[in-house]
């Protein structure tokens, strides 16, 4: 059994964070909100595809 890997957590918890906040900010009609919010769903998911890949990379 593999060990819990806290990177991928909390990465797939910004994401969620992100999608989230997205729909809050449209809640809210709050352009910074969305904004940000897009932002952070893009970094996290991005991160952690390109972390998953270097893994299964070595």
């Amino acid at each position: 059994m593999k060990s819990f890997n806290w990177k991928f957590f909390i990465l797939a918890l910004l994401g969620t964070a992100g999608l989230i906040g997205i729909g809050i900010g449209i809640a809210e009609g709050s352009t910074l909100i969305i904004t940000s919010a897009i932002v952070l769903a893009i970094v996290s998911v991005t991160t952690g595809f390109t972390l998953k890949y270097k893994l299964n990379k070595k």
